[in-house]
């Protein structure tokens, strides 16, 4: 498998995906993709998991695998839940939480 590095900058506001280098049993790419539903449902928490998805892509947009870097915060923010920032905690467990500004 060769693998094409293609380096971009980042830019404020516009959105991106992330690609796993995994393809799933079909052979299809897998995106970062934030789950809607609150991890601690019906409570409302603001925190919520991510998995990997099959990419939907430009043909299909999902807005729960597109993410937004906001330089002046330093963070990723998820496009699909508004004010949800990627977070990877001392567990390496990674989450998308409600940002509020607050250092690790």
């Amino acid at each position: 498998m060769e693998i094409k590095n293609h380096l971009e900058s980042l830019v404020d506001g516009y959105a991106f995906y992330m690609k796993s280098y995994n393809k799933d049993k079909d052979g299809n790419s897998m995106c970062i993709t934030a789950d809607p539903a609150d991890q601690y449902a019906p409570r409302v928490t603001g925190v919520h998991n991510v998995y990997l998805k099959k990419c939907e892509g430009k043909e299909h947009p999902n807005k729960l695998q597109q993410w937004i870097w906001n330089g002046e915060e330093q963070s990723l923010k998820s496009f699909g839940l508004p004010g949800g920032a990627l977070f990877e905690g001392f567990n390496k467990n990674m989450i998308v939480y409600n940002w509020r500004g607050l250092h690790n």
